[in-house]
């Protein structure tokens, strides 16, 4: 070469038409990101700045972590749905809660989902979370999952692995 920068406009395109050819590489010293369908993920502070959180989860049994994120949610000025796919009559008799996350987020706009539930259950939830273009969530320890993190990573959703009571106002 001449020694001299290209133009700066000039460098994307070439880079893009490098990852477009088979077998090809980037020039030494650049590193191809990858790629993220829609904006980049959402952390861990950003989820708490949402408004409306849907908690999926033993969110009514008072002995449950469900139900303590709940009212920590609640006091930290959320807006938050309760969703358990085992709910009855028995433990529902208000009528308060939404067996799934399609339910919920027909009637309610959800922006972060708050997973405490088995990865099995979880991961049927996350599939409706994707169905409705939920965008965030919040894995409690013990509710994530390998397929979990796939169908998250497939469908563009932002992952946080955390507690929220540990990581919001008041937490320990």
């Amino acid at each position: 070469g001449s020694g001299r920068a290209a133009p700066a406009g000039a460098i994307t395109p070439l880079i893009r038409l490098l990852l477009a050819v088979p077998g090809a590489s980037l020039p030494r010293g650049l590193r191809a990101l990858p790629v993220m369908s829609g904006a980049r993920p959402m952390t861990n502070s950003e989820m708490l700045e949402q408004q409306s959180w849907a908690v999926i989860g033993d969110v009514l049994h008072p002995t449950k972590p469900a139900r303590a994120v709940v009212e920590r949610l609640e006091a930290i000025g959320k807006t938050v749905v309760l969703v358990n796919p085992r709910a009855t009559a028995a433990s529902d008799p208000d009528g308060i809660l939404y067996r799934d996350l399609r339910d919920a987020g027909v009637k309610t706009k959800v922006d972060v989902i708050d997973l405490i539930i088995n990865p099995r259950d979880g991961l049927e939830q996350m599939k409706q979370a994707a169905e409705l273009e939920i965008k965030a969530v919040w894995i409690q320890p013990g509710a994530g999952s390998d397929a979990i993190r796939a169908l998250c990573k497939e469908k563009g959703i932002s992952v946080y692995e955390g507690c929220v009571l540990i990581e919001t106002p008041g937490g320990h």
